[in-house]
């Protein structure tokens, strides 16, 4: 690792860029990661910044990768109660113990059809029940 950040090839001028210090830098953009740690080198010759992304950062960016296909190559299930597919036996949602999905492809985000409601009168009362009973 102390070999990898000796030298760089600059990215303004082409000369070899020597290793400074790991910066953490802070992302204020909504819904993304909180910080980022990355490796800074300078050029000598035309005093250029570059940053690199860390070794560290780079392996578990893969791990992440690699687990992530695992998980897709996971066969889908689907919830006979609420409809809900996942990766899962058993559904996160309801509790249900679920049924492989034939030909799975893309997770269906499709619910299962609610039932119907009945339809109430006016002020709440139940067609079922005489007027008398509210």
């Amino acid at each position: 690792m102390a070999e990898e950040r000796k030298t760089k090839k600059c990215s303004a001028c082409g000369g070899a860029a020597v290793y400074v210090q790991d910066i953490h830098l802070k992302n204020d953009l909504p819904f993304s990661f909180d910080f980022f740690d990355a490796a800074l080198y300078r050029c000598p010759t035309c005093g250029h910044f570059d940053l690199y992304e860390r070794g560290e950062e780079q392996e578990a960016r893969e791990r992440a990768e690699r687990y992530r296909a695992e998980q897709d190559a996971l066969p889908d299930y689907r919830c006979p109660s609420c409809g809900q597919v996942g990766k899962s036996e058993r559904c996160i949602y309801c509790g249900m113990s679920c049924l492989p999905v034939k030909g799975s492809g893309a997770p269906q985000t499709e619910r299962a059809p609610e039932p119907e409601k009945k339809k109430r009168r006016w002020f709440g009362r139940d067609d079922d029940k005489p007027d008398w009973e509210g």
